[in-house]
């Protein structure tokens, strides 16, 4: 009864994990698409865009996901933690940031939570099946 409850709960955290990964697609081009607009409004506004930022800018998801990463944070972090970019010297960025309408800025915070939660399923997964493997 014990395995058949932990393979029940493994089937239907692969099926949320699944779901999750499938349904960050859409987001990740999305985004792409909000990241060049956001550096269009940041570069007219301070006449400037930070070196990394500048380079990065057109990596996209799926072909330098690490880069892509880096192009991000210079807009999630100042959202989420209300700090500046690792990349940037502007202390302006927050207020920036936060400034830019919910419609530009909701679907990358959505997009982090999402990528959170599939980092956590992975984790209960693996723990699941070390339980199933040495008990």
């Amino acid at each position: 009864m014990k395995e058949l409850t932990l393979t029940y709960i493994a089937i239907a955290l692969s099926l949320v994990f699944f779901i999750l990964c499938i349904s960050m697609i859409p987001f990740k081009i999305i985004n792409d698409r909000k990241v060049k607009k956001i550096c269009e409004l940041y570069e007219k506004k301070f006449n400037y865009l930070p070196l990394d930022v500048r380079i990065f800018k057109n990596s996209t998801w799926y072909t330098l996901p690490y880069h892509n990463g880096l192009k991000k944070q210079f807009i999630i972090r100042p959202l989420l933690k209300g700090k500046r970019s690792h990349f940037s010297k502007n202390e302006s960025d927050v207020e920036f940031m936060k400034g830019l309408p919910s419609k530009l800025t909701r679907s990358f915070i959505i997009e982090v939570y999402m990528g959170r939660a599939v980092v956590i399923l992975s984790i209960l997964m693996l723990s699941l099946m070390w339980i199933d493997k040495n008990i």
